[in-house]
Parts: structure tokens; sequence; C-alpha cells
């Protein structure tokens, strides 16, 4: 009887070898192309939903703009439903809101209503600086480097400044951050000299106005044209403003500036420590938007640095300090090297197993199937980075293992009726339904997973499609191009004396005897087997509660490039910060000497140090090739804190050893504290800073309370209602007076420079000096301000934080996860420490935040997308097994699949992460997919 000829999509294309193999290179070609074009980043980018919004108050306290702004802001915003959370800090002179907005919410119109809202506020002080809102951009670091002198930071900024202008004239570079410190023209005068010329601050400040500006005084119309008139007298340096007139006699005698004032041309006033190993230095960096590729930003900018040097002069260099593609480099040289060897690895086992032709053919498929993915991840913005790359190394066993069951089959057909299409078709068919719907529930529980919602969706997200891409290649190329290509294949007979013949004897042998053996006793005692497997995974879940396998949800990664943060209060000065920063520079030497005299190789390559305004400082440094260093960033970041000297006056000391760290973010845990009274929540934060710091494996703790610091409160005496005088008018004179009137802002050189005209810094700084400071009155008359005004010095706020309508102390930290899991950490604060703060501040209420907060949001999440995903695979399985209960039967082997992989974690001393459940997530495709063959 005549074989009836063999139909469908699958027998289209073994018949038509042409459509197969042109549909192979098609994709080829294209995964090449997009290989080669498609973006290049060290982690996805990051969708980050945040909108800022800044009020500058210059001299308000913080009361005031809490008070005048803040609030304000925060009830015009409370009914925009899209805003999840708002954060509003007051500090001295400004404020800022950071709202937190709906990931599934368009940010623009967000920022949109938030412009709309802010604006239509008719009630803020006249004397604010107009509100800046801005939405909050996703930057990649790429290259961070220093330019180092040995000259003063004043001739050091015009080059670095030029520098800056040069990296932005590069094609690939759009973004360029240079640290330099801003400039300032002070006008600075002594309160006698004001008495003797019978002048007061704002009369010097409206006389620059007037004198110092340029004018446009019309047009003439002549025969020649239309001729502009203008008066050019714009001073925009120091020796510029020091021929300003600011008081004319009657006989045209003139009073110069320079006559009653020091006029300094400099930085913005405050100390300044810019040190590169010991010399001045200014550090630039470089940054990529989320649609640039890093790779050529950083080839462009080296070039340019190597060009840039030799024409510099003598002594100035530009040197590479922070190369985040070398970072991004190293990790993908790695996951592409760990790709190629389980390739390799791969193959060597289907060659031991099938036919070499077959595992040649089977073996293709597999760069098929990733240039697929490859061509189709920039449609679902998806670069290469090595989230992607890991989810390409977790998808090869599945990938292959689809291609070797349609291969396997084909070829038995063969082996028992011999070549032709019509049999490796029918071979093909005849495993074609259980293998596409074993691939089709693998995608199915990773489907869900491109829902996810948090800081890490763009994680999760990259890895669910880049798996469902590569399977979904994985169906085409097993089920068109292999049987196109089995069936086009010659197999010779095999050798009886050969390896293929003596190995396929012992291994069938083996099969048939043993192991069928096996499976038949297994089955007459099902209950024993099965007791026996349940007895194994209960084992291998107490690895678990026991803590022998730990569970850490985002697993630290060494940082190439550490990083120290130092906040000081808010009260303390610029001289107490660089004395702090100094004290660490000193303190990261010795302990970078002390391991070289323990190995005989140090650390850290280089080190920058320097200070960002009056409380804030840095240190970045930058550590020896990985083949060099004695240990990782982590063994190093525990030496530092073992050798961190007493600081007084440290609000927040934070070292940054983990790439997956957030310098500047909420901490690892973080508890947030709410309370009506501010004295109660300080002390109750103060109480539990002290828990926390006896904890085991915590450190780095820090906090948002304010420091204590003074202020001097200002009532008006009796006779200053006599002469005319109120608080506002007061207050404005002496806020000019002390904190400086701006007389106008000019630009130089592309920067925006205030003009300011205030006292000497002495005068300012000595208390007693307020009661000698002159006051107007309506009358034209100068009074004294301590015979106007009773002063009282009293305790004083520099920091106010708001969250949900109240005022809050927010306490965070680092948690040592080689010492104590992250969810252990929350527990024992959650059963021991928060009872006993509850019962010392019964008024007090707390909350949890941080990044384990997110954490356990984003694994809740996590279950339920797993529940779905199992869920879809019942529906998948159900359908083609018309029954309701088979497919329960079939996806009872995914919980024993959880045995090996917990265990092997035991083994190798691994901890349980998110790329560990991702991995046990493709197990679970992978043993349905078994099952079902």
């Amino acid at each position: 009887m005549q074989t009836p000829k063999q139909t469908g999509i699958i027998a289209y294309f073994a018949n038509n070898s042409v459509a197969a193999n042109l549909m192979m290179v098609f994709i080829i070609i294209m995964g090449i192309v997009s290989y080669f074009t498609i973006q290049r980043q060290m982690f996805p980018n990051i969708e980050i939903n945040y909108i800022n919004v800044t009020a500058n108050y210059p001299g308000a306290s913080p009361q005031e703009i809490e008070e005048s702004i803040l609030i304000k802001i925060e009830e015009s915003l409370k009914d925009v439903t899209e805003i999840d959370k708002g954060v509003y800090r007051a500090f001295r002179n400004s404020g800022r809101a950071s709202l937190e907005v709906d990931p599934d919410a368009e940010l623009s119109d967000v920022l949109d209503k938030v412009k709309l809202r802010v604006d239509g506020i008719a009630t803020f002080p006249a004397g604010m600086e107009p509100v800046t809102i801005s939405q909050v951009e996703f930057r990649q670091d790429v290259i961070g480097m220093s330019l180092v002198a040995d000259i003063p930071l004043t001739e050091l900024k015009p080059i670095a400044n030029e520098i800056e202008d040069e990296l932005l004239q590069l094609g690939n570079v759009s973004l360029v951050q240079n640290d330099v410190p801003l400039d300032e023209i002070a006008i600075e005068i002594k309160p006698d000299t004001l008495r003797r010329y019978n002048l007061t601050l704002g009369e010097v400040a409206n006389a620059v106005r007037r004198y110092s500006a340029n004018f446009s005084a019309g047009q003439l119309r002549t025969d020649a044209g239309i001729i502009s008139v203008r008066v050019e007298a714009q001073s925009y340096s120091g020796e510029e403003f020091r021929n300003i007139p600011v008081k004319i006699g009657a006989n045209g005698a003139k009073v110069l500036l320079q006559d009653v004032a020091q006029i300094k041309d400099g930085f913005v006033e405050g100390e300044r420590y810019f040190k590169f190993n010991g010399k001045n230095a200014i550090y630039l960096s470089v940054k990529a938007t989320k649609e640039q590729n890093m790779i050529p930003v950083a080839e462009s900018v080296k070039a340019y640095i190597d060009q840039k040097n030799k024409t510099l002069p003598a002594g100035v260099t530009i040197e590479p300090l922070m190369d985040m593609t070398y970072y991004l480099n190293a990790r993908l040289d790695m996951m592409l090297k760990n790709l190629f060897q389980g390739a390799i690895l791969v193959a060597l086992m289907l060659t031991l197993f099938l036919r070499f032709k077959l595992a040649l053919w089977v073996m293709i498929g597999l760069p098929v199937c990733f240039l697929g993915a490859l061509m189709t991840m920039p449609i679902f913005g998806i670069s290469i980075n090595i989230v992607s790359l890991f989810a390409f190394i977790m998808v090869l066993g599945i990938v292959v293992d689809d291609a070797i069951v349609i291969g396997e089959s084909a070829y038995s057909e063969i082996e028992k009726k011999g070549g032709g299409v019509d049999n490796v078709v029918r071979g093909a068919q005849r495993v074609a339904t259980p293998a596409t719907f074993g691939v089709l529930t693998t995608m199915a529980v990773f489907a869900p997973f491109t829902l996810s919602s948090g800081p890490e969706r763009a994680f999760f997200f990259g890895i669910a499609v880049v798996v469902m891409a590569c399977l979904a290649f994985s169906l085409i190329e097993s089920k068109l191009i292999l049987p196109a290509h089995i069936a086009h294949t010659r197999f010779g007979p095999i050798s009886s004396s050969g390896f293929r013949a003596r190995f396929n004897d012992k291994f069938f042998g083996f099969v048939n005897g043993t192991y069928r053996r096996c499976v038949e006793k297994s089955i007459e005692w099902r209950y024993v087997v099965l007791l026996g497997f349940l007895g194994m995974l209960i084992l291998s879940f107490t690895l678990i509660s026991s803590n022998h396998i730990r569970v850490v949800p985002t697993p630290k990664v060494p940082h190439d490039f550490p990083q120290i943060r130092v906040e000081m209060n808010d009260n303390a000065s610029d001289i107490q910060t660089i004395n702090a920063i100094q004290k660490i520079e000193r303190m990261v030497l010795d302990v970078d000497t002390q391991i070289e005299q323990e190995f005989g190789q140090k650390m850290v390559r280089s080190l920058l140090v320097f200070n960002q305004g009056r409380t804030e400082a840095q240190v970045l440094a930058p550590l020896v090739d990985e083949d060099l260093r004695p240990f990782d960033a982590f063994e190093l970041s525990r030496r530092w804190r073992e050798a961190m000297p007493e600081i007084a006056g440290v609000k927040s000391l934070t070292i940054y050893d983990d790439v997956n760290g957030n310098p500047g973010g909420d901490g690892e845990f973080g508890y947030l504290l709410f309370g009506s009274d501010i004295e109660t929540l300080n002390a109750a934060g103060r109480q539990f800073i002290t828990m926390l710091q006896q904890q085991q494996g915590l450190f780095d703790i820090s906090s948002t309370i304010d420091p204590a610091s003074k202020e001097v409160q200002m009532s008006l005496k009796p006779v200053a209602y006599d002469l005319g005088l109120d608080l506002q008018n007061v207050a404005s004179q002496v806020g000019a007076s002390f904190y400086g009137g701006e007389a106008q802002r000019v630009i130089r050189d592309g920067e925006e420079v205030r003009v300011m005209v205030r006292y000497p810094k002495l005068t300012r700084e000595a208390f007693a000096s307020l009661k000698h400071a002159v006051v107007m009155t309506p009358a034209g008359k100068e009074v004294l301000l301590g015979d106007v005004v009773e002063l009282q010095e009293r305790p004083g706020i520099s920091y106010i934080r708001r969250e949900g309508g109240y005022r809050t102390v927010y306490i965070y930290g680092s948690i040592d996860e080689e010492r104590v899991e992250p969810t252990e950490v929350v527990k024992r604060i959650k059963e021991d420490l928060l009872p006993q703060l509850q019962e010392q501040f019964p008024s007090v209420k707390t909350e949890l935040g941080g990044s384990i907060e997110e954490q356990q949001a984003q694994a809740n999440e996590q279950i339920l997308f797993f529940i779905a995903g199992m869920i879809i695979v019942y529906i998948l399985l159900a359908v083609p097994l018309k029954s309701y209960s088979q497919p329960l039967i079939v996806m009872s082997v995914i919980p024993f699949s959880l045995t090996g992989a917990l265990w092997g974690h035991f083994w190798f001393g691994l901890d349980l992460s998110t790329m560990s459940f991702f991995g046990l997530i493709a197990a679970a495709g992978v043993v349905i997919n078994d099952s079902l063959s």
C-alpha cells in the first residue's frame, strides 16, 4: 500500500528547501545587522517616573520655605491621582518636591498637569525665584575624567569650560557634567563706610543696575537705512564694576564703587577642595541618554582625550578616571564567553548522542534563534546588556531541546524507513504538537513578566522578551528550517565496528535494560517513590528555612569605582566639610599602604577628592585592574569602615561599593517615622538609630534628622513703630545686608554670574555686628538695628522633610549580605525593635521604605505572575490533551524540579536571588516539555 504524501506547513518547507534556506539567510543577515547597530548598555533603560519641583527663595528659613511654598504646592497637587508619592524637603534658601508618578500614567501629561497646578498658585512670596519643574531623566555614566594641574582652580576653570564645549561638539556626545565652582562678583561694603558716605546697600545695588546695563534707545530712519541706537555699558568683570558711580555731588563730583567697596571676582563664596592624587583638579563626566550607545560615545571621548593632552599647556593633563565601558565590555565579554562555552558543551553532548551531521544542523539552529531574537529586540526597545545576555544563556538549553526532539524523531524515522522528505516530515510531525506546546508553555510562564512594574521592571521585561523571542524563533527553526536540512542530508550507514555502533549498543542497552527495569520498579512501587521524592523536596526546602541557602533578592556586584560620600550637618561650615573629607582621604591612602605591605599590591589606582557645596563631599577611588586586586571592593570597603576616623558633625557617611547601588538613594533599607511633633520625631529617630547600630550586619546608618542649630529671632521694640518701621521692612533690609542683595546677573562665557552687594564676610559672621547693622527708616533716617529690634538667639531648624501631609524623619542604611539576609533584617526589626520604639514613643508611626520595600512588592508581584503563568500553562495543556486532570499530572513535576536547583545552590554556596528565580521558571518550562515528550 502506497504511503500518502505528507501535507502541511512542515511538509511545504521540507519540500521547498529554497524557501527554508532563504528564511534562514534572512534571519541571519538581519540578526547580524541588528547586532552591530543595536544599543549597548550596562543595564537596561530604566523609566524614571519622577518629577522634581524646585523653588529658590534667597534668605528664607526652612520654616518659611515649608509654610509659604511647599505646603501650597502639596495642597495644589493632593488630588492629582497619578502621583503615587510626594516627598517635600525644605532647606535654607530653597525647597524641593520629588513626585513619584504612577508607572502606568503618561509622564508628559502628568508633567503638564503639575505645571498647570503650580503656576496657578498666586500666593507665593514676592522675593522667590520662578519655580522650576522638570522630569527626572535616565542617564548612563560613560566616562569620568579629571583635569589635573599644579595651578589654582581659577586658572583651571577656563580650560575645563573649553574642554566641556569641545566635548559637546563631538558627534556622539550630548551630555557633559562639569563640577567646576560657579563664578560670582561680590561687592562688599563695611557698615562704617556706608555711614560715612550716607549710603545704603540698596542704593549701591540700584547704582549698579543703572550704570551697568545695555539699553536700546530706538532707531534712526535715514536715507541709508535704519540705524539702531544702543547703549553698551554692561560690566562683565570685577575690574569693570570698579568705575561705576554710586553717588554724584551737586558740582559733578563722583564717588566710585571702588572708593567704598571691595570687589571680588571669583568663585561663589566658600572654600574649595578639588584634589586628584594631591594635585588641583576639576572633575568632568560624560553621560549618555537612554537612546545613545555607550561604546561609540566612549570611543569618541577617548580619542579626544588623547588628542587634547597633546595641546594642553605644560603640566596640565586630562586623566581618565572612570570608564564604565571597561566594566561593560568586561561583563559582556564574560557573558559571551560563557555563552560560547555553553554552546560548545551542547555541541559535544549532541555529537555524543546523535549523528554528527544531525548534531551539526541542530547546532546551526542555535545562532539562527539567537540572531532572530536580536533582530526583534530593537522593536521592543531592548538593548544588549548584561541582563539580556543572561537571558540568552538561560534559554540556551531550552532552544536546543526543541530542535533535538524534532531532529531525533526525524532521524528515527529515517533509520526505520530510509531517507526521503516524506519520512522526515512524518517523523517531525509525530512530535510537532507536544514539542510546540512544550515551547508555548515555557513562553506562557515568562509572558506575564512583560507586565512587571516597579523599579526593576526593565530587567524583568528584558529577560521575558528575549526568552520568548528565542523560543518563538526556535519554533520557526525546528519546525520549518531543520526538517528541510535533514531531508536533504544523506546519512551513511553506521559501521558495526565503529565508535557510534559501540556507543549506541551500550547506551540503548542501558536504556532498555537497567533504566527500563528501574522505571518499571518505580511504577510498581509508585507510592514509595512519590513519598521519597516528597521527602527529598521537603528536605530541600529546609535548606532555606535553616539558612543554609540564603535568600538575597538582588545580589551585590563589586564595583570597580567605589565611592565614599559624606554629608555634614546643615549647620556645618565649608571648612568643617573640607576637614572631614581630608581625614577620609588620609584614611583611604593609609589603608591602601597597609594593603600594599600585606599583599605587595595596592588596590586604589588613583584618588579624586572634592567637596560639593558647603556640606557635601565625595571620594572617588578607581581600583586597579581586576586581575591585580588582592580582593574585591566589598573587602576594601569593610577595611575602610574599620579604619574610618571619628568625624564630628557628620549627618551621613556612605560607601558605595555595589554596581547596583544607588548613590543618593533611600538606602537598602529604610523606615519612615510619622508624627505631629518634630521634637518627638527627632527623639524617636535618634533612639531608633541607636537600636539599629547595635544590630549585626547593618552599617552606614543615616537619617534626615535635623541637627541642633541656632537662629536669631527679631521682634520690634516700641520705638520702631514710632519710626514707621515694620517687620517686613526690617527683615528685607537685614537680609540684603547679611545674605547679600542681588544687584543683577550677567552672562559671561556662557555662565550666569550673580553680582552680589553685601557686608564683608567677617561682619556677617559676627553676631555682635548684627546689632550695629544700619536700617533706613521710611523718613530716610539711619538707625542701628539693635536700637529698634530685640534680638534673641534660640534653637532653630535647618531642614524639614514632609510626606503624606506630615513632617517625617527617614532612617536608612545598608546591609552586609555576607552576614545577614535582607529579609531577616526586616523580620528582626519588625518583631524586636519597632515594638520597643512604639512603646517609648506611642505617637510615632513607622513605615518600611528603601530598596527592601520595593523588592518585597516586586516579590509579591512575581508570585502573582508565576501563578498567572501556571494558569496559562494549564490551559495550553488541557486543550490538546482534552482533559482537566492530565495537565495537573504533567504540571506536578514542577515542584520536584526545584530539588536539584536548591541542592545546587547549597553545594556551590550560592544565594537564591532574582536571577535564580528566573532560572527556576525556565526549569519549569523544561520539565513540562520533557513530560510532554
